[in-house]
Formats: structure tokens, C-alpha cells, sequence
């Protein structure tokens, strides 16, 4: 296991934490991993067995990630973050074998498990937006495709660093920056936590070539370019965007400020990760597109698994390598989410002509005013296009006459008032998708990995 995920030779530099300059050259990394894993197995893990774990970011929760898969276990990473009522009901949800706090002292290295590549890897939950959290077991095999996958899309290699500013309990800042980066000999830094004040020294000092966030660290980073903040020259060949919608008004601002291209990507955590991403130049990326199928098959589906011809709008489903099998001990949503390989993500999209996948968002989410299906997106969008207008997000509110209408809540640069903004909308958009309500607030709620939390918006608004 250790010589298939690990691509550096033993003195190539691996993991730095940037606020201390501690450092894991590969062979350290392979060494810290195989003890550990002795360790786990000291303590009882058989596999298959979960282990559950809560730490922040850094290299100790990567070496125990990775010391869970050599150990034969299902690492099941936990968001530090979590109240006690929740950490409780995620492990009696799991049932894990060990729960940990802190990496285990690593031991003299005994004989490992046989590698499984069907065997569970990596236990995640689904944000639950809409039902109870999906367990989600990801194979060994689908971890490592994924990471291979995204390698190939960005033509990672050994000279190549990331800068990883996601949490590492889930997929992208895990597979994305962390995985991809590692069977490609690459070398991962990993600040424990995100800082925009101190992320471009941080990536200077270590030479980073990439990095990937979500669109609210892309929003930060340009937000404090353009209120002059000084920062030093970079060694950024490119930067990545996924796990949420990157406005093209976002997109643009941060090539035209950063001189880097912004690729944005599409994935999910029942795909491993990464389905399908934009090229990097001289490919063409598509704003408003989450790209192009990467090392997977994309169809658009309607409601009885046929796939709907170009241009049609419906049900985005994937297969490959990096899609797991299906949820655990969840007959009923594997009934309704996978068949013969393909899975449905439960998002609305087209296909165009040249195979870029564009979304109209999640298929629960789409605001419904009468018949007329609204994608959140594009309210979003034309939102965005007014200079006062920093952040945005459109939702359905409940409406006695058409069942569902348009809201939003958007956060300002300079006041304006709501009535501005709705003339402003009228301007881009059918009268039917202008929103009727829209709330101006200090912040949006958003999740733990930065995405938006649509289904909190309506009480932002008094709204049920």
C-alpha cells in the first residue's frame, strides 16, 4: 500500500507545516505511516475495521489517515469543529473501533495486512441537505484512481507543491490537494488552517504551483488584492476551484488580478472526488462550465435512467473508476441512486456540444414558482453582476399562490438597497426569476468546507 500511494523518491520533500517549518521528506512519511499502522493494530484494528478520528489540519491527520489504510481500517476523519451531541450521533452512527484525538506513537513495524484495493478506505458522510447523512465507503481503488485522475488533469508531477487551505474530513482538500499530490512525488504544504493574511508568504517560502479552495477563499484572496494588500510574487502555475458554484464574475476577477488560470472543477464525495474539470491552458475553460468528463463517463439521465440527448436539461450521472458502489447498509437510496455503475448525483444539468457539463444546481434546491424551474445559479449570477453585490445566494421561499418564489440574501460591498438590486435583476433576468425578497446580511451561512447552506436560508428570512 505504502509503495502504491507514495510517488517521491525517500529524500524528496513531502509535508510541511508552514507556521513551524516542520517537514516529512518521503522516506520519514513512509517510515511515521507503517509504525503507526503497527500501532493501530497493537490496539485491535482488524480490517474493515473504522477508526474514527477528530484532529485538525496538519501533517499528523494525513499520516493517520494514510496509517488507517495500511493498518486494513476505514479511516472515518470527523470534523473537529463537531458539538458533543454531534460527534455522538456520527459515532454511534459508525460504530467505530477506536475513536482518536491524537496520532498514535508509532511503533516498531510488524508484519501489515495483505493490500485490499476493493477494501473500504475512506467512511464519509453526505451533508444530509435534504435526509438523514449517507454513509459513503470509498474503496481503496477509488481513492487512488481519483488521485490519479486529478494528477493527469493538472499534469502534477514531482516538482510540483500544493498549498492545501481545506479541511482534510473531506474529499477535496483529502484527494485533491493531499492524494493527488503524493502518488505524483509532489510535496503537500499543510497550514492548520486557512489564512489569508498569511497565505501568499507561506506559499512563496515553499514554492507553491497550485492550490485548491472553494469560491469563498478564491472571494477572500481577490477581495483583499483589490483593497491593496501587499503580498509577495508568487510561484502559482495555476489555481483550482470546486464543492461549490464559481460565479464567472468571481472567475474573471481573480484571472485578471492573479495572472494564474482559475480551472474550475466538479466533484462529489460519491465519486472520490473529481468527475470533471476544466483544462488547463492552451485547453479552453469554460466559465459558467464545470468542465469536461476526467477519468469518467458523464450522462444526463431522466427519471428512468435513459440518457437525454445534447442540450437537454436533466439528471447529471457518472461512472468510472472513482464512483463507489453504493451507500452503506442504505438499500432504498442505492435503489435510487446507482444502477449498473452509474450514479446520480442529484444535480440538474446540460451537456453542450463539446462535452462541458454545465449545472443548474442541485435538483432539490431549484426553486419552483409555478410550474417554471429556476436555477438558483443564475439568479446568483445576475446578482453578482451589480458592483455593490460581494456574495450571493438564491433560494426557494414557500408562496400561497405560485407554491415557491425567489429569495436571496447578499452581502454588500457598498450599501444599496434591495429595491436597486431587483431593477438591477430585472435588467438580466425573466420577470418570473427577479427575486421578491432579498435580504441584506453580514455574512451567509456557510458549511464547514465552505459551501452554501441553502436550506438555512429561508429562516434567515423568517421564512419556513
Amino acid at each position: 500500500m505504502i509503495d502504491a500511494w507514495f510517488g517521491g523518491a525517500d529524500d524528496a520533500l513531502a509535508l510541511v507545516e508552514p507556521a513551524t517549518g516542520a517537514t516529512l521528506t518521503y522516506a520519514a512519511l513512509r517510515t511515521a505511516v507503517a509504525g503507526q499502522a503497527s500501532a493501530l493494530l497493537e490496539a485491535g484494528v482488524a480490517p474493515g475495521d473504522a477508526v474514527a478520528f477528530s484532529l485538525p489540519n496538519g501533517p499528523e491527520i494525513i499520516t493517520l489517515f494514510l496509517a488507517v489504510v495500511a493498518a486494513g481500517g476505514a479511516a472515518a476523519p470527523l470534523n473537529p469543529a463537531y458539538t458533543a451531541e454531534e460527534l455522538a450521533a456520527y459515532l454511534d452512527d459508525l460504530k467505530p473501533r477506536l475513536y482518536l484525538t491524537e496520532a498514535p506513537v508509532a511503533m516498531a513495524v510488524t508484519a501489515l495486512p495483505p493490500y485490499d484495493p476493493d477494501g473500504t478506505a475512506l467512511l464519509l458522510h453526505t451533508s444530509g441537505t435534504t435526509s438523514r447523512p449517507k454513509q459513503v465507503p470509498i474503496a481503496r481503488r477509488n481513492l487512488l484512481a481519483s488521485a490519479h485522475t486529478i494528477a493527469a488533469t493538472y499534469a502534477l508531477g514531482a516538482a510540483d507543491v500544493s498549498h492545501c487551505v481545506m479541511p482534510l474530513f473531506h474529499v477535496h482538500g483529502l484527494v485533491a490537494s493531499t492524494l493527488a499530490t503524493l502518488v505524483s512525488g509532489g510535496t503537500v504544504i499543510v497550514p492548520r488552517r486557512f489564512s489569508a493574511a498569511a497565505f501568499w508568504e507561506d506559499g512563496a517560502t515553499w514554492g507553491a504551483t497550485w492550490f485548491s479552495a472553494v469560491p469563498t477563499i478564491h472571494h477572500i484572496l481577490t477581495t483583499r488584492e483589490r483593497e491593496g494588500v501587499a503580498r509577495p510574487a508568487h510561484t502559482l502555475r495555476f489555481a483550482r476551484s470546486c464543492s461549490s458554484a464559481l460565479a464567472p464574475t468571481l472567475h474573471g476577477a481573480f484571472e485578471q488580478r492573479f495572472a494564474i488560470p482559475l480551472v474550475e472543477a466538479y466533484g462529489m464525495t460519491e465519486a472520490a472526488h473529481q468527475m470533471a474539470s476544466n483544462p488547463l491552458p492552451p485547453g479552453e475553460r469554460r466559465a459558467g462550465s464545470v468542465g469536461i468528463a476526467t477519468g469518467t463517463e458523464l450522462a444526463i439521465l431522466d427519471s428512468a435512467w435513459q440518457p437525454l440527448p445534447i442540450g437537454a436539461i436533466g439528471e447529471v450521472s457518472v461512472r468510472g473508476a472513482g464512483v463507489v458502489s453504493g451507500y452503506r447498509e442504505n438499500p432504498e437510496a442505492n435503489a435510487a441512486s446507482f444502477l449498473d455503475g452509474w450514479f446520480r448525483t442529484g444535480d440538474s444539468g446540460r451537456l453542450d456540444a463539446d462535452g462541458y457539463l454545465h449545472l443548474e444546481g442541485r435538483i432539490k434546491e431549484l426553486i419552483n414558482r409555478g410550474g417554471e424551474k429556476i436555477s438558483p445559479h443564475e439568479v446568483e449570477d445576475a446578482l453578482l453582476r451589480h458592483p455593490a453585490v460581494a456574495e450571493a445566494v438564491a433560494f426557494s421561499l414557500p408562496d400561497a399562490k405560485y407554491g415557491e418564489t425567489v429569495g436571496a440574501v447578499v452581502v454588500l460591498e457598498v450599501p444599496v438597497d434591495p429595491q436597486e438590486l431587483r431593477a438591477h435583476c430585472a435588467t438580466q433576468l425573466a420577470a418570473f426569476k427577479v427575486p421578491d425578497r432579498i435580504v441584506i446580511a453580514d455574512a451567509i451561512p456557510k458549511g464547514p468546507t465552505g459551501k452554501i447552506q441553502r436550506r438555512h436560508m429561508a429562516a434567515l428570512l423568517g421564512e419556513t
